[in-house]
């Protein structure tokens, strides 16, 4: 699965009790009089505190936070957006950059003031609390409660407020916003890339209401779920979720963000439009494959398949920095697959 976050969540359980007590300690460390990074905006009293509902129940951030860490796929991206830099952000190890971050987040990186951390298998709680965070800012993770209380122990932790990596781009934004002091902030940039939804919507009338499936092909298939915002914001643009999407949505009852189908399956989901991540076996040869070649949207050629990594993971961590990065880059492709779909 490409840039899978269910590596994320393994594994994650068993470390907890083994550095609660160190993390604990680490985090006692951090003190009003430490040094304080530079911010934008804001007295450290303004709008604060501020209480952020989540899956777990509540956080309370009391002072505007000047030391950010950031956890998951986009919420330093929020962080840049409203001027700020964090301390500390997740090390992308997809369709990374040579700095080990986004291709939309190179400019802004700034690797002496910001540490990357390794979070592919396990949380580094130590190396968290070596930094001193005031909050840390997690809204599209998926970590169970055991672990939201040793981040918690580090800092004021801002879970996600549903369902695992299926909090709306609007609501990450947002959550951040409020986290940092910058309600809004938040809401001018939930404003400027619905602006440029509505923009792409208008100027591509063939998007209407075509039926769209996206997802991930090659010896496993993974289809995204209509809470997914790969999805949702397919759907802004003027795209439906295929009957059969909708079909598996109703028996997803643990809220996944996406589904496993096999092989012999995959035609249930047929729809107009198909955008397919194909990084694991190439365009050339999903295209070539008896099964895949017999879906509608292949042979009428409203598939969409994609291999380059960066454009991969710019549509799957929706962000308000992703966004416009992604959409020049994959709006012809689509406006000539949904075209040719037939509706």
């Amino acid at each position: 699965m490409s840039w899978s976050r269910t590596k994320v969540a393994r594994g994650i359980a068993g470390a907890v009790s083994a550095v609660l007590l160190a993390t604990t300690s680490l985090a006692a460390c951090g003190s009003d009089g430490d040094t304080k990074a530079e911010t934008s905006g804001g007295t450290a009293s303004s709008g604060f505190p501020v209480t952020l509902k989540n899956t777990f129940g509540e956080t309370t951030i009391e002072k505007k936070p000047e030391r950010i860490v950031t956890l998951g796929w986009n919420a330093q991206d929020v962080v840049y957006a409203l001027g700020e830099t964090p301390v500390g952000m997740p090390k992308v190890t997809y369709g990374q950059t040579a700095d080990g971050v986004t291709a939309w987040d190179a400019e802004k990186f700034d690797k002496s003031r910001t540490t990357l951390l390794d979070t592919g298998d396990k949380y580094p709680f130590e190396q968290i609390a070596a930094l001193k965070p005031d909050v840390i800012l997690a809204p599209y993770e998926g970590f169970d409660e055991a672990t939201y209380k040793t981040l918690s122990g580090i800092a004021p932790t801002v879970a996600y407020p549903g369902a695992p990596w299926q909090t709306t781009w609007q609501d990450q934004t947002l959550l951040v916003g409020e986290a940092l002091g910058q309600k809004a902030g938040a809401e001018k940039l939930i404003a400027g890339i619905q602006d440029k939804i509505k923009q792409v919507a208008t100027e591509h009338p063939e998007f209407k209401n075509k039926t769209i499936t996206v997802g991930s092909f090659g010896a496993e298939n993974y289809i995204y779920m209509p809470g997914d915002p790969r999805v949702q914001i397919l759907n802004e643009m003027g795209f439906k979720n295929a009957p059969g999407v909708e079909a598996l949505e109703k028996t997803n009852t643990k809220k996944e963000f996406s589904l496993t189908v096999s092989k012999e399956k995959v035609a249930d989901v047929d729809s107009d439009v198909l955008i397919a991540y194909v990084d694991g076996i190439g365009t050339q040869k999903f295209l070539a494959d008896p099964v895949y070649s017999s879906l509608k949207a292949v042979k009428g050629g409203g598939a969409y398949p994609l291999q380059d990594q960066q454009v991969i993971s710019g549509m799957s961590a929706v962000s308000v920095l992703s966004v416009p990065w992604v959409l020049d880059k994959v709006i012809p492709g689509l406006s000539k697959a949904a075209a040719a779909g037939k509706g």
